[in-house]
């Protein structure tokens, strides 16, 4: 419970001020505990900093699983199960505020970048050997989402939900094909 009030002060830390307004002593503040307190679950920020990305990467682990159990259709599940996490039922707008800081961490901080590079990745990575037309349907639906998702993230404007959806439709049947 402790934990997890000072992982939620961490990411209001976050969307407000950046992974620099991240302090023990402010997240400790804002979660009620002392210090110490803080200190018994993280012992520095990096640890912190890396509780809270590691939770939000958790998060869409869990609903990227959940996805793949109740779609029964094995033939571009992972790649439907991968739209869905990322962009059919975006985060909340805090969590997207954070994840939008830390993400553009991990685009300046190469040190970052290998910290967090997430390993449910692993999933969706094709075997060595000869691509089928299926495995670049996959990936295209997959580089799609990520541009959905980063568009999500960076709140644009250019698209109107209709054509949103239209596109998220258009790439669930290119998972079929």
């Amino acid at each position: 419970m402790i934990r997890a009030q000072l992982l939620r002060a961490a990411l209001e830390l976050v969307t407000q001020g950046g992974t620099q307004a991240v302090t023990l002593e402010a997240v400790a503040s804002l979660a009620g505990v002392t210090k110490g307190g803080l200190q018994h679950h993280f012992r520095s920020k990096q640890l912190l900093l890396d509780a809270l990305f590691e939770e939000m990467n958790r998060q869409f682990v869990d609903s990227f699983h959940e996805h793949i159990a109740n779609d029964p259709d094995a033939h571009g599940r992972e790649a439907r199960a991968y739209l869905r996490a990322m962009v059919a039922s975006p985060a909340s707008d805090q969590e997207n505020r954070g994840l939008r800081t830390l993400i553009g961490s991990m685009m300046v901080e190469p040190e970052l970048r290998e910290r967090w590079n997430c390993s449910w990745q692993e999933d969706l990575k094709l075997g060595p050997g000869d691509v089928s037309p299926q495995d670049i349907n996959a990936i295209i639906c997959r580089l799609a989402t990520d541009g959905l998702w980063l568009a999500d993230l960076l709140e644009d404007k250019g698209m109107g939900p209709e054509v949103r959806a239209a596109v998220i439709r258009r790439l669930e049947e290119l998972t079929r094909e």
